[in-house]
């Protein structure tokens, strides 16, 4: 055990914010994030082409 203590208003805010249900566009916001984080430094796929994917996949008109 270290002794490291959380900030109590850290923990309500993380509580808070557990409870929170994602509006589409922050949750499409999520997934491009997370995508663009898993591709390797040296990869020339963009932004815009991920959010094109994602619409395709989703049906949505490109």
């Amino acid at each position: 055990m270290t002794g490291t203590k959380t900030d109590p208003s850290l923990l309500e805010a993380l509580k808070a914010s557990a409870g929170k249900k994602l509006t589409a566009e922050q949750l499409r916001r999520q997934k491009v994030s997370f995508i663009m984080g898993t591709l390797g430094k040296d990869s020339t796929i963009t932004r815009d082409r991920i959010e094109e994917e994602l619409k395709r996949l989703e049906g949505e008109a490109v």
